[in-house]
């Protein structure tokens, strides 16, 4: 079955895969899924140019549904298929992100959002694992090493309930964003600051979603942020192939 999708999540998953999501014309969010090991990232690009990026109209072969709660959007799909159309305008960016928004985080998700260490939901349970919302307000950008000692970046933010989080930014474009901002003269909590004047100066749309339970946490599905997206652009229209080639 082809798909249009107009793609509304690109993210940094391990060892090189990246994770896409996007809504068919009938408001339906729809998760290519390859076997493992997954969506390399060279899948992302045809002929040296991007075809899959964030607010990218682009058609899929649908093969079968494969849901697991909460990650009910998976699909197999045929690598070969993917086609790109067009990309969206800003008007049509807006209305896209309007139309997968929710009240809250909460209101995604549709289970208790549980915390310590880190804000996660059940596997197994929910209808969804993926949504958008506005937040109420920006606290801090994170930019710090993790446990791994790889460099990462998070967000701490308030959603229309007063609830706090700070998520992990899995968005492929932001962190590559990101890491072209790294000198010898900028630090990364130098960068941070930045980055967080950047976001409080912008309307600002977050797409969060769920990790899949992992040998640590079997059975919990980890909150993050699959895409930061604002208006005016932060990204004045650049994807992440734009950091990529500068690399």
């Amino acid at each position: 079955m082809k798909k249009l999708l107009a793609i509304t999540d690109l993210t940094r998953m391990q060892r090189g895969a990246v994770c896409i999501a996007g809504y068919d014309g009938e408001g339906n969010c729809i998760r290519p899924v390859l076997p493992p090991p997954g969506i390399p990232e060279r899948a992302l690009k045809a002929g040296g140019k991007a075809i899959i990026f964030p607010f990218a109209a682009v058609e899929f072969e649908l093969i079968r549904h494969t849901p697991k709660p909460p990650h009910s959007e998976d699909h197999v799909y045929d690598p070969a298929s993917v086609r790109f159309v067009r990309a969206l305008n800003d008007e049509q960016k807006r209305r896209l992100l309007d139309r997968s928004c929710f009240g809250s985080v909460a209101e995604i998700f549709e289970q208790p959002i549980q915390r310590n260490p880190g804000f996660y939901v059940n596997d197994g349970e929910g209808p969804r694992s993926v949504g958008a919302i506005r937040p109420k307000a920006i606290r801090q950008v994170f930019y710090e090493q993790g446990e791994d000692n790889a460099w990462n970046y998070r967000l701490g933010f308030f959603d229309s309930e007063d609830q706090y989080y700070r998520l992990k930014i899995t968005d492929l474009t932001w962190n590559y964003f990101c890491s072209s901002q790294r000198t010898e003269e900028r630090t990364p909590p130098q960068i941070a600051a930045d980055l967080t004047k950047l976001l409080k100066r912008k309307d600002v749309y977050l797409r969060i979603g769920l990790s899949r339970g992992w040998a640590k946490f079997p059975g919990r599905c980890f909150l993050q942020l699959n895409g930061i997206y604002t208006f005016p652009d932060f990204l004045q229209g650049k994807t992440f192939a734009d950091f990529t080639a500068a690399r």
